[in-house]
């Protein structure tokens, strides 16, 4: 499957995720390629799906996590399409039509913010990253979620 994303705009996101997720156990660079790991499999069955759009969000989901490490009384997905958004549209990298796709998957990637998934991109995404809290990985990841926020 042929993503339609250059090398250089993957490298650029990824190297935010990096920065921004340093420091989080369970919610790893490691849990953001297994989330894409899904995604990518799961669009193959949706050939409608926006795959730049998919990748981006899957990249980008979590990173609205230390905001809400920092105040439980903040969602990580409502800050995080923020985030993604800003990062996204910053010095014109992408446009802003592609940043708002990609902040709604973001934002809807957590269903009890409100924000059920609409599109195609945005049930990937919610159903990735629900997939990678199942088995032994997912009970691992959640035992060090619960021990990180106590």
């Amino acid at each position: 499957m042929k993503i339609p994303m250059s090398q250089s705009e993957y490298r650029q996101m990824e190297a935010h995720v990096r920065q921004v997720l340093s420091g989080d156990a369970a919610h790893d660079l490691e849990h953001v390629y297994r989330v894409l790991g899904n995604a990518l499999r799961i669009a193959r069955t949706e050939p409608d799906c926006d795959l730049r759009v998919l990748v981006a969000a899957c990249l980008l989901h979590d990173i609205g996590r230390q905001e809400e490490f920092r105040d439980p009384a903040l969602c990580h997905a409502a800050v995080g399409a923020a985030k993604a958004y800003a990062f996204l549209t910053t010095e014109g990298w992408f446009p802003a039509a592609f940043a708002q796709r990609v902040a709604g998957c973001i934002r809807a990637h957590r269903f009890r913010s409100g924000s059920p998934p609409a599109r195609v991109e945005e049930k990937i995404l919610f159903d990735a990253d629900k997939l990678d809290v199942t088995g032994c990985t997912g009970i691992a990841r959640s035992l060090l979620y619960i021990g990180q926020v106590g």
